[in-house]
């Protein structure tokens, strides 16, 4: 798998690119992944959206919504969920009735969210639970898209490796982890209680870390006393991929055996790499010699609950990953592959999933590629995030065309401030709520219709 840094400088707001310009991925595409997306037919969009983000579309009489739902079968919509559908316990007033009023025009929706660390199906009942939604509706299941649900379609050798696997809940994402296929799936507990000696601070081995298993085919994660020694025992455990599934709860340790091994040879843990810190090398020989890449679900730094200051997120962990590394490297860059928003990579697995609405919505499984694809004109992606889910849509340029607009609420993440008038990133349109969201998108698309007669459809 070819190894893929993220650039560490700020990059310029940028608006919605019109015409459509694929902007260059935060990631690339890695070469031992298996092509999984669906190959579409390419059409052009031809409504140029309002470029005054405070301005919603004129609208001209026109027929009620319910007479609109096959002209509006070529649209879609993504929702983030934190801070747009709910915020932390409670759901954001209309929005059920909202998601009940477009599934019954049976329009193509997805949920895409930077959340993780669980399985799709324990979201999907969070989220009706929220919402006040039966599970028996058909209005959530099968629409979620987690921030590691991607991962279902990497390629079958890349799972038959050996990948360390943490989160907020280490146990819980290495059973899901087993559901995709990756079947050699361990956890920091397994190391700690493999080697006493690997982590001195081991009061929460009877807590957080309690849940462990025996590492795969008898591995020992003592075996190696010489960390520069060439002559590796031939049972010690050796990882490929570093998976980070959501943000962790224990950073120290997470931290301890992430580096360990980013500074190994070939993922040998104990190992030290000769290569490290030498200046004739790439990145000054720092993660030159195989060691395993690293891959973080999500970047966002921080997300909404109902606490009135916003929370630290995954993209937090990472930075505190960062700090370490470049004390510990005298200021080496870590090279890191992402997930979720903003990533090229989720949004492509989002339009795939989008393209595929009407064959079908199995969570997460990939079709064989005959399943049908149905075009797409325009994809409205509704978030409170700029810098994830604002920034991912602007950037995003399918090859099929489709145009992405961007809209964001004031529910979540993003408060207009005196020193932040406005996001970094710019949405198409700037909205109190998905309600007035949903509103926005469908009269740009020539439907008269208002939040009573919205929410009205859903009661």
């Amino acid at each position: 798998m070819s190894r893929v840094a993220l650039r560490t400088r700020r990059l310029a707001p940028t608006a919605i690119p019109k015409p459509c310009q694929r902007a260059p991925s935060l990631i690339q595409r890695t070469k031992s992944l298996q092509p999984w997306l669906a190959q579409v037919r390419a059409f052009q969009s031809t409504v140029h959206l309002s470029e005054e983000r405070t301005r919603s579309p004129t609208a001209n009489p026109h027929p009620p919504l319910s007479s609109y739902s096959k002209s509006l079968s070529n649209i879609a919509f993504a929702f983030d969920i934190d801070g747009v559908l709910y915020r932390g316990g409670q759901g954001i007033p209309g929005a059920r009735e909202m998601l009940r009023s477009i599934r019954s025009k049976n329009m193509r929706y997805v949920f895409l969210t930077n959340g993780g660390g669980a399985h799709e199906d324990a979201k999907v009942a969070s989220l009706s639970e929220r919402l006040g939604l039966s599970l028996d509706e058909d209005v959530i299941r099968d629409r979620v898209i987690l921030s590691h649900t991607p991962m279902r379609g990497w390629a079958d050798e890349v799972k038959k490796q050996t990948v360390l696997i943490t989160g907020s809940h280490p146990e819980t994402a290495r059973k899901i982890a087993n559901e995709y296929g990756f079947e050699r799936a361990i956890t920091p507990a397994d190391l700690i209680h493999a080697n006493g000696n690997l982590y001195p601070f081991d009061n929460l081995k009877d807590s957080l870390h309690s849940a462990f298993r025996p590492l795969p085919d008898g591995k020992s994660a003592a075996a190696v006393k010489d960390p520069y020694s060439k002559d590796i025992a031939s049972d010690a455990i050796k990882i490929d991929q570093i998976l980070v599934w959501n943000d962790p709860r224990d950073w120290s340790l997470d931290i301890q055996v992430i580096h360990d091994l980013l500074v190994s040879h070939r993922g040998y843990l104990g190992t030290l790499s000769p290569n490290n810190g030498n200046r004739a090398l790439p990145n000054n020989g720092w993660q030159q010699d195989g060691q395993p890449e690293l891959w973080i679900s999500n970047l966002d730094l921080v997300w909404k609950t109902e606490y009135p200051v916003n929370r630290f997120g995954t993209g937090a962990f990472l930075e505190a990953l960062r700090g370490v590394w470049l004390a510990v490297t005298n200021g080496a860059e870590l090279q890191y592959n992402a997930l979720g928003k903003p990533s090229q990579f989720t949004y492509d697995y989002a339009h795939t999933r989008l393209l595929q609405y009407y064959s079908t919505m199995a969570a997460g499984k990939e079709g064989s590629g005959g399943l049908h694809a149905t075009p797409l004109k325009r994809v409205y992606m509704i978030g409170d995030n700029p810098e994830s889910d604002i920034r991912g849509a602007n950037e995003y340029c399918p090859e099929d065309g489709t145009e992405w607009v961007s809209i964001l609420v004031r529910t979540g993440v993003w408060t207009e401030t005196v020193a932040e008038r406005e996001p970094r990133y710019k949405p198409g349109v700037i909205v109190d709520d998905v309600i007035d969201g949903i509103v926005w998108a469908l009269r740009n698309e020539g439907v008269d219709v208002n939040r009573d007669t919205l929410l009205a459809g859903g009661r």
